[in-house]
């Protein structure tokens, strides 16, 4: 399957297939109460003869044939009384080769858009008339190998197809269409059969029947929306409502979220205070340690203890002698001066700073 390719889709003949399709489960003696026009009847004049036949399941099926005179006015109306239902029928004016020419024609798929105006614009290409002198019609045949459009051109000399409708009308028959008969119209499949009568040669409709056919496919297409369109309105309100409920859950869920979070960074930050002062031996343990170890000639003058580490400031006769003094012990361990040894002037003892690493419970346990 070629997923580029581009899908054609015909509103107009599918809501016509559609209304046509609706039109059945209408009763029919109100469908043709309603209708303007009821069943086809073909006429078809050959030399001097017409040749009436009705259209049955899309086939013609003849049913009389008379002289093409000045008498068909007479015949016309005897044989209404005899088929009543011929009042209300459409007329279809089929003509032959002495009255119409057909030619299959080949045409860039850009034509499809404006089909007339090219054939108008490129007639006298085509057939040995000027576009003012005859009526032409087209039907779209099919596409040839996805490039070109294959399209059926009719045509009639304008002043052969007024004359024969004119003689209809004063028998008081009133063609609606005019096709050809090498290409007749299937007006069981063709929802927009071609026509070669202008709209001056086609008979007016009652405004009554019209008014009538409006309305009722106005309230079929209004019906036809409600159907369609209701229950997607209510699918859509049921939707808004379970979507307010969800926002409303969500919005519960996330302050539920935000104090569970709360909670767990106070218990996590809880956690590890304990387990900061668990790994540390007691402040006073720190320093009965402390003054056990500095010699008696050394004192302290300033003791910082922070995240594991403590610092020592004071003065030492020999200061030097600290660190292996403190390596020395369980309880300490990266003894080192922070900064340069000095001496002071009044007591002649050394200052010192030292920096000390504790060990945690843990290890000093393993230590020992």
């Amino acid at each position: 399957m070629n997923l580029d390719s581009n899908i054609e889709f015909d509103f107009r003949r599918f809501f016509r297939w559609w209304g046509r399709e609706l039109a059945f489960l209408v009763p029919e003696k109100l469908r043709q109460w309603l209708s303007e026009r009821s069943g086809l009847v073909v006429l078809a004049v050959n030399g001097e003869q017409l040749h009436v036949g009705r259209i049955v399941n899309g086939e013609n099926q003849p049913l009389v044939s008379v002289p093409f005179d000045d008498q068909i006015g007479t015949l016309y109306q005897r044989l209404k009384t005899i088929q009543p239902d011929l009042e209300k029928a459409r007329y279809i004016l089929r003509l032959n080769r002495q009255q119409a020419i057909g030619k299959v024609l080949y045409l860039p798929l850009a034509a499809k858009e404006n089909l007339n105006q090219v054939i108008e614009f490129e007639l006298d290409r085509y057939m040995p008339f000027k576009a003012d002198q005859v009526y032409f019609a087209t039907k779209i045949l099919g596409k040839v190998d996805n490039e070109r459009l294959k399209v059926f051109l009719v045509v009639t000399p304008q002043q052969k197809l007024n004359a024969l409708v004119a003689e209809f009308q004063n028998a008081g028959i009133y063609p609606a269409v005019a096709d050809y008969a090498e290409m007749p119209n299937d007006f069981e499949q063709d929802f927009e059969p071609y026509n070669l009568l202008p709209e001056a040669l086609r008979p007016v409709g009652s405004p009554v029947a019209r008014f009538l056919n409006w309305s009722i496919g106005l309230t079929t297409l209004l019906l036809f929306i409600a159907v369609l369109v209701f229950p997607v309105w209510h699918e859509g309100r049921r939707v808004e409502a379970l979507q307010q409920q969800i926002d409303e859950l969500e919005k519960d869920a996330r302050f539920v979220q935000s104090r569970q979070l709360e909670i767990d960074e106070i218990v996590n930050e809880t956690e590890r205070l304990l387990k900061t002062k668990n790994s540390m031996p007691p402040l006073t343990e720190l320093i009965n340690n402390l003054s056990k170890l500095i010699p008696d000639d050394t004192w302290l003058t300033h003791l910082q203890f922070n995240e594991g580490r403590l610092q020592l400031q004071g003065q030492s006769p020999t200061a030097s002698v600290l660190i292996g003094v403190l390596e020395a012990s369980p309880l300490f361990m990266n003894a080192r001066f922070v900064s340069p040894l000095t001496q002071d002037r009044r007591t002649g003892m050394e200052r010192f700073q030292i920096s000390v690493e504790v060990e945690t419970a843990k290890e000093s346990g393993d230590a020992e």
